[in-house]
């Protein structure tokens, strides 16, 4: 079993295919506002012949991060791997320019997000 957080589309959703083309079963989590795209993610894996558990929670919120998890857990069993994928960039503006807020988002999820998904939930 594997868990891919930003598998609703790019390097997350290459990962969930892989995985399943190995034969691994996905518990695939972004963000709600990818909602359709983590749908056809769950798609292209069962297309493999995987099984798919999927949920929405951002990276940065832990709470919703392991409810999310924990469903996932629930309906898929124990996890062997866990990708933590998600991430987002910033496009078009030098550091200096960056806004605070702006900032702690990036953290919150770059840094704070990758802690989270592998954080220790026993």
């Amino acid at each position: 079993m594997a868990l891919v957080t930003g598998a609703g589309r790019g390097t997350g959703r290459c990962h969930c295919e892989r995985l399943a083309d190995e034969g691994a079963d996905i518990i695939a989590l972004d963000v709600p506002a990818a909602g359709a795209d983590l749908e056809q993610t769950a798609a292209a894996v069962v297309q493999r012949g995987g099984r798919v558990a999927t949920g929405l929670a951002d990276v940065s919120d832990f709470t919703a991060l392991t409810a999310a998890v924990d469903v996932g857990v629930a309906a898929m069993g124990c996890l062997d791997v866990v990708v933590a994928n998600a991430g987002i960039h910033m496009v078009g503006a030098p550091t200096w320019e960056i806004s605070v807020e702006s900032w702690q988002h990036t953290l919150d999820v770059n840094l704070t997000g990758v802690w989270a998904t592998t954080a220790d939930r026993s």
